[in-house]
């Protein structure tokens, strides 16, 4: 069967950096990597091409986020999050509180004299929650990973507020979820800049539990786990969905830079994020 040259050369490159990520460490992709990185995966979806490479990270992430998630179902526990790590803990806190400040777009015009005070107040959920998937991606640690990815899922329960309350019932397993694909992502070097898209996977997540609901489905935390481990198969699996995801991530990173004023494109200035006051 014909592969396009740009697909087998993909392919080829890929597969050799896979071989020999156990002899070195990650010291971090920079952003001309990363932009050849998915420049690379917009010319196999320019080509309508397939990636039996991606194919396989995409499944593999996505059974990880089943297998991590599923456990976690049920996990409040006198009021907190059972089984979590450290990480998950902290980031689900995070995101609970940085939820409790950006605005809804309805309520823009009420924020306005408050987001002179605090540069978080300017920043809607889906922007703070792109910055945040950059920031998984350059964090040094998986603890400091799962921190900014755990924050993604209390900011997507913001974005369509009728499923908030089924979002916030399986925070549980879609935190462990996504930190777990995450994880999956991060070990090899080939695969960490696909970490970028985790917050249009979660964001796809959402979408998805709200339409099952409007159908009158009934969406469990079992039943949003799946949805999940779905959407993350089905993004990181196609090169197209991958580019768009980065093109987002890019274009609404730089947002939240200019919204806050801190160095972009990348991380502020000391790596960090900037936490609400």
């Amino acid at each position: 069967m014909y592969r396009p040259a740009a697909e087998f050369e993909f392919e080829t490159e890929w597969e050799a950096l896979q071989e020999g990520e156990a002899e070195f460490e990650f010291e971090g992709f920079g952003e001309s990597e990363t932009e050849e990185f998915f420049g690379r995966l917009m010319g196999l979806a320019r080509q309508a091409a397939q990636s039996p490479t991606l194919r396989r990270i995409g499944l593999t992430a996505a059974r990880t986020a089943l297998r991590r998630g599923l456990p976690a179902v049920g996990g409040y526990v006198g009021g907190l999050l059972g089984d979590q790590s450290a990480g998950a803990r902290i980031g689900a806190s995070l995101g609970g509180q940085l939820a409790g400040l950006v605005p809804q777009r309805e309520f823009e015009g009420e924020w306005e004299s408050e987001a002179l005070l605090n540069p978080v107040r300017r920043v809607y959920p889906d922007a703070l929650m792109e910055h945040l998937g950059h920031a998984a991606t350059e964090a040094e640690s998986k603890a400091e990973a799962e921190a900014f990815l755990g924050a993604l899922i209390p900011l997507a329960a913001q974005l369509i507020p009728r499923v908030a309350p089924t979002i916030i019932r399986a925070a549980p397993g879609l935190i462990r979820g996504v930190a777990g694909a995450a994880r999956t992502l991060r070990s090899n070097p080939a695969t960490r800049p696909l970490v970028r898209a985790l917050p249009t996977i979660v964001r796809r997540t959402t979408a998805s539990i709200a339409q099952q609901a409007a159908q009158g489905r009934p969406v469990p935390p079992r039943a949003a786990v799946r949805t999940l481990a779905q959407q993350t198969a089905r993004v990181l699996s196609s090169p197209s969905q991958c580019a768009q995801a980065y093109r987002r991530s890019r274009a609404l990173d730089h947002r939240y830079h200019r919204a806050t004023g801190t160095p972009g494109p990348g991380l502020p200035a000391g790596g960090r994020l900037l936490y609400p006051r």
